[in-house]
């Protein structure tokens, strides 16, 4: 067999077709691949010869984390009033978010779908079989999307062996128990927004919308069965599986009426799918009940994690605890994942984030507060995986037994730097080697460009507000993400999250020098960095910084600019600027959390200690 039979990637199977035919390949694999796509729909699906076996003791895991799949070939029923667009290789019906409504979201919601199966390609090219979902593997959890994620699941389970182990974020689902939902924001084919939403949302029930259930928002009883053979339940070859709760789920009471009580799902198991390899599962959701209303509402569990779930669920911190012990005691090679971060994502620059931002901006509710994360540490866990903050980053917290965790944060599929990790472990030696996959050449996340042209069109010639088309230029899914990325600086982070002061002065574009002079110190500044410092404006600098923040060392910001950023720092605590005014305070802040965003951390390969947490 060739090292590559056959490529099939939409629009080009006609050109892999007159290849086979060139090679002259056995009518058989034509077959195949005629049958695969008729009954799985995918953008490209690849075929490669067995790779080698991995050596024995040895075994790679990926982390794919917060796809936010959406199905963009659901189909939804009474749009015959609407005409939607459709896919131009395929005629099909799309049912795709707006552009617009892209670059005012933290994720994308339609290149996913491409990104998704390319990454899985990748793995199946690794011949990687064991493949961990650390939550929102859907966008809502709506059923049309948990749906499409079980086909494509199953299909990559049975061409290629991978067994898949999710648990669910704060996306899927959005609430504990099933409710109506729907989105504003999808494309007609004319580029006009419009809605889809459950029968018995408001708008619905007021005639204001197109009505498919396909919309509504699963609760973890739908998600849960629907992927039950994705770690949700024992698989026939599993050499252990449990969980900490029987039934999964637990009574959570009302602290004023002990008789008053709900039963909540917690998805958390414990899996030894290989022999000496144990994956723990935490479902860290926290969907907290609101007594006061009748009847009982509950919380969204977006900015809650592990700060919430210490006091939510002190039994599943106990079970964790056995886990690890148990593991110890037989030489289990223990790998622990869920959707929240079990340590800080900001490279120790929370203190000085905290002064820059108020409360409850730039995400920093959602970083594990030092006694949460020690409590976490203090479990005995060496090497978690998560997801959440669609960043990459990673976290080393030491627990007062001497041993350390190291918490290592999976980038987003969806976002800038779209991402996967990998750990290979050493079983015999209790050590992961943890390495980064970017995904910066997926195929076909152009296909829908032509789509977005009509969209500003439409919304150019109604005077609506619109998008940079400039980001319909993008070569390639980095360039895309990135600059995704900068329109979200504008359209949302600036407005949300900064200071006003702060942010029209970042908008007026001024070179750096003017930080300095706003500091009183330029004339102090040696010639070789001043040089560098006038090169630079304010626009540039805020890119790097977003860059930095979602990734880390694998950002693209070259290690030069990475070395001008920390000599700048540098500068300002030798003490020769003033840092009296709020604005010098505020630029002083700044540089000082540039200086960490941009020093190299654990770097993209790195190896765990599985006993100690110790990495080298």
């Amino acid at each position: 067999m060739s090292p590559f039979l056959c490529k099939v990637a939409l629009p080009n199977n006609k050109e892999c077709i007159d290849k086979m035919t060139m090679n002259k390949v056995k009518v058989g694999c034509v077959l195949f691949v005629i049958f695969t796509l008729s009954i799985f729909k995918v953008t490209a699906i690849e075929y490669f010869e067995e790779p080698q076996l991995q050596q024995k003791n040895t075994v790679k895991l990926a982390f794919l984390a917060d796809i936010h799949l959406h199905d963009i070939f659901a189909p939804i029923a009474h749009t015959a009033n609407i005409k939607r667009p459709t896919y131009l290789y395929t005629q099909q019906s799309l049912l795709i978010r707006s552009m617009y409504s892209q670059l005012h979201s933290t994720r994308l919601f339609n290149e996913n779908y491409f990104v998704f199966i390319q990454a899985l390609n990748e793995l199946a090219a690794k011949n990687i079989k064991l493949v961990a979902l650390p939550g929102d593997f859907t966008d809502d959890g709506q059923p049309i999307n948990v749906k499409a994620l079980a086909r494509v699941l199953r299909h990559y389970e049975i061409r290629y062996g991978m067994r898949f182990f999710a648990i669910p974020g704060n996306h899927d689902p959005v609430k504990p128990f099933s409710v109506a939902g729907g989105k504003a924001d999808f494309l007609a084919a004319n580029g006009k927004e419009f809605g889809v939403y459950s029968h018995t949302h408001k708008k619905c029930l007021e005639h204001q919308a197109v009505c498919d259930d396909g919309l509504k928002l699963w609760g973890y009883k739908e998600i849960l069965t629907t992927l039950n053979d994705f770690g949700f339940s024992q698989h026939k070859d599993d050499v252990l599986y449990e969980t900490p709760y029987k039934n999964s789920a637990f009574s959570w009471c009302d602290p004023k009426n002990s008789k008053r009580c709900v039963t909540m799902a917690d998805a958390s198991y414990l899996v030894e799918p290989i022999e000496g390899v144990w994956l723990l599962a935490i479902d860290a959701n926290v969907y907290a009940p609101q007594w006061e209303n009748n009847p009982v509402t509950f919380k969204g569990s977006s900015g809650a994690g592990y700060n919430a779930l210490i006091q939510a669920k002190p039994a599943l911190l106990s079970w964790i605890k056995s886990v690890v012990k148990r593991a110890k005691t037989q030489n289990k090679a223990l790998v622990a994942f869920s959707h929240f971060p079990m340590g800080d994502f900001y490279d120790g620059a929370n203190e000085e984030l905290h002064k820059l931002f108020s409360q409850g901006q730039f995400s920093l509710p959602r970083v594990p507060t030092p006694s949460t994360a020690k409590t976490l540490a203090e479990t005995g866990l060496t090497l978690h995986f998560a997801g959440h903050m669609h960043l990459n980053d990673t976290a080393l917290i030491t627990a007062n037994t001497g041993s350390q965790l190291v918490n290592v944060q999976v980038p987003s599929l969806a976002a800038y730097k779209a991402a996967y990790k990998v750990a290979e472990l050493d079983i015999n030696n209790a050590t992961a080697k943890i390495s980064t996959h970017t995904l910066e050449n997926v195929p076909n996340f152009n296909n829908l460009f032509s789509i977005y042209e009509t969209e500003w069109q439409f919304r150019n010639d109604n005077h609506l507000d619109n998008f940079d088309r400039s980001i319909l230029a993008s070569k390639n899914y980095n360039e895309f993400t990135k600059r995704h990325l900068f329109g979200l600086i504008q359209q949302r982070f600036l407005k949300r999250d900064w200071p006003k002061s702060l942010a029209t002065w970042l908008n007026k574009n001024n070179d750096f020098s003017v930080w300095f002079n706003e500091m009183q110190c330029l004339d102090k500044v040696k010639p070789a960095l001043l040089q560098s410092v006038k090169k630079l404006t304010t626009k540039a600098w805020l890119h790097d910084f977003y860059l930095l923040r979602n990734g880390d060392v694998s950002a693209d910001v070259s290690t030069k600019q990475r070395v001008f950023y920390q000599n700048i720092n540098t500068f300002i605590e030798q003490g020769d600027c003033n840092v009296k005014t709020p604005i010098q305070q505020h630029l002083a802040l700044l540089i000082k959390v540039m200086a960490k965003f941009s020093t190299y951390t654990q770097g993209e390969r790195f190896t765990v200690d599985l006993t100690t947490g110790e990495v080298t």
